[in-house]
């Protein structure tokens, strides 16, 4: 059995985030990939784990560490070395929350497509799919709200909770969840502590559950509390979030978006600032950056002999993905990921 090594300290939009505490309650390590959906199915739920493209010929180095506090289970799991796919046909009784610590994953869940980062990630209902394709270097963090725990906390009296699908962690209503998350995880005392304690450890589900829901942008007056009750974000907004995956591509203006959504540009930039803790064109560029970020990472070379970090195919991508000033792009790019589309195209070959 070959070991897969412990990572160092990953830098997320949230700050260091290394969760030294959930290291110690390491679960399992294997080169076998069904060994690995056999433990994680104990934990979690049973899976499907399919590797994708060509062999490299190098085994899946996997392992998960897995800690349960009370009715929340919280965890990472990572299938170095090949990029893999994981297939739930529809989550148990529980909310399945999922980032990366690093690397990325495209997810589909409920009809509707995602992108899970360092920074971004995906909430997934209980009854609904989960399909997210993992690249080679992704490890994924993992929390499980278990239904009626989530629902006693919120105090639903048994109604449904729900939260957005998208969990935006640079969204500044979020930051004190990130944080929250992060002292739990990286805290040996705190996390040992929670588990001795199960008044403890009620207390830390409840502050989760509360500063996600409250993150997400849910409010306190009457027309927060109907969104609430169904679960959906505005409408507006929903319509023009669907336009922006749908027509990312395109030259689009906010009097495009607006359009599409049925709305006026100045109801639209209300509901977005209220509810996703940011504006259209943002939310836009963001997207775009994502997905210009995951064909960079995925990009192969169609010649071996091409210079590293081609700039053709630099801007043929971004191009593609709606971007239509190369300086802009590449000065954004650098500003979220710390390095050029180049750099990150040139990891590739």
């Amino acid at each position: 059995m070959q070991l897969a090594p412990r990572p160092a300290a990953v830098a997320t939009d949230f700050g260091l985030f290394e969760p030294r505490a959930l290291r110690a309650h390491r679960l399992f390590e294997s080169d076998d990939l069904d060994e690995a959906r056999e433990r994680i199915s104990r934990v979690m739920q049973p899976h499907q784990l399919r590797p994708l493209g060509a062999s490299t010929g190098r085994p899946s180095r996997s392992h998960m560490d897995y800690v349960r506090l009370g009715e929340l289970g919280l965890g990472t799991i990572a299938f170095f070395g090949q990029p893999t796919q994981v297939d739930v046909e529809a989550v148990e009784d529980y909310h399945l929350l999922m980032f990366c610590l690093r690397g990325h994953a495209e997810v589909r869940s409920a009809g509707r497509t995602f992108t899970a980062s360092p920074s971004t990630g995906v909430v997934c209902a209980p009854g609904h799919s989960f399909l997210a394709n993992l690249s080679p270097d992704c490890e994924q963090f993992v929390l499980r709200l278990d239904r009626h725990m989530v629902e006693a906390h919120l105090g639903l009296d048994g109604a449904a909770a729900r939260f957005h699908g998208a969990l935006d962690m640079r969204r500044p209503g979020l930051q004190a969840w990130g944080e929250q998350l992060r002292l739990i995880a990286g805290s040996p005392a705190l996390l040992d502590t929670a588990r001795r304690h199960p008044l403890v450890a009620v207390e830390m589900e409840r502050l989760l559950v509360h500063l996600l829901h409250e993150g997400q942008g849910w409010g306190s007056d009457t027309h927060d509390a109907h969104l609430q009750a169904t679960g959906i974000a505005p409408a507006c907004v929903l319509r023009a979030e669907r336009c922006m995956a749908e027509r990312a591509g395109e030259a689009l203006r906010l009097a495009d978006i607006a359009a599409a959504a049925g709305t006026s540009t100045r109801t639209l930039l209300e509901a977005f600032k209220r509810f996703r803790g940011t504006s259209p064109m943002q939310h836009l560029q963001a997207l775009r950056l994502e997905r210009a970020h995951a064909l960079l990472r995925t990009a192969q070379s169609h010649t071996h002999d091409a210079p590293s970090g081609d700039t053709s195919s630099v801007a043929a991508i971004a191009f593609d993905c709606g971007f239509t000033h190369l300086g802009r792009f590449a000065q954004a790019y650098r500003k979220r990921y710390g390095v050029s589309p180049s750099v990150t195209l040139s990891a590739r070959r």
